[in-house]
């Protein structure tokens, strides 16, 4: 498995899956190991070169620190250069912001970043509804205890409190995969780097080059869609029923009508 070599001396662990057509790269939520998404990279391999990665201090990567997403932003950024750029993004959970930030000033690298999801790119705490459990700081808080206690409960607290139906055997092995793909020690400065980071105005600056694909969001951004769009007024926004992990070909599809409509517009 190829490697990418980092100033600072982290390697960044990646592959590339397809043989010809345009570049997608794929940045998950810090949570989620690649093969999280390997439904999507089914339906779009055949044409399309599909990037994915384990961030630093997960999988494969290398652990030298520091876990925030600056600095991922950073190592997406050379990645996809690394690959010969002219990328466009698929950005789950807090990948968002590292994409955001990565593609701003450098359309070279990326063209246009597509975000799955309800998912706000100001301070979590200020998610736009008082329906979100985001948008409580106490909540928060209390979340970033209980991961630094006791990790794979406040892991469980998470996806239980999402809203999804998960049968145990299949929310067990989740769980399984989280902890061995990310350890707390690197999802915990993650977590509260993306709780309190700012990355609207990147997104901003992307104007129509940034995509919404959105679902009923879960219960940690409940209401959050019309708060989003009246920060980013320039970006796009098409609906789905579920996001990328749960719903590929739907996605892909929707990819594919980015990629049209950017063609069109050319």
């Amino acid at each position: 498995m190829p490697r990418l070599q980092r100033p600072d001396g982290a390697e960044i662990e990646w592959r590339v899956q397809g043989d010809s057509g345009p570049l997608v790269a794929i940045t998950l939520m810090c949570l989620q190991p690649a093969d999280a998404c390997e439904g999507i990279v089914a339906e779009l391999a055949g044409d399309h070169r599909l990037l994915t990665y384990d961030l630093r201090g997960t999988g494969g990567s290398s652990g030298i620190g520091p876990y925030d997403v600056e600095k991922d932003a950073a190592d997406l950024a050379a990645l996809i250069e690394e690959v010969g750029g002219d990328a466009l993004v698929i950005a789950l959970g807090d990948g968002g912001r590292r994409a955001v930030r990565a593609a701003a000033g450098r359309e070279d690298l990326i063209h246009t970043v597509v975000i799955s999801g309800e998912t706000p790119l100001g301070p979590i705490h200020m998610a736009g509804s008082r329906d979100a459990l985001a948008d409580s700081p106490a909540v928060l808080a209390a979340l970033l205890g209980l991961l630094e206690t006791d990790y794979r409960t406040g892991l469980r607290t998470m996806l239980e409190s999402s809203g999804d139906a998960w049968p145990d055997s299949s929310l067990y092995a989740r769980l399984d995969a989280m902890v061995a793909h990310c350890p707390p020690d690197v999802s915990v400065p993650r977590m509260r780097s993306w709780m309190e980071d700012d990355s609207r105005e990147y997104a901003q600056a992307l104007g129509e080059r940034l995509w919404y694909l959105h679902f009923p969001a879960n219960a940690w951004f409940k209401g959050s869609l019309e708060a989003i769009r009246r920060e980013l007024p320039e970006a796009r926004f098409e609906a789905v029923s579920e996001g990328v992990i749960s719903s590929p070909r739907e996605n892909a599809t929707a990819v594919r009508r980015i990629f049209s409509a950017r063609r069109a517009a050319a």
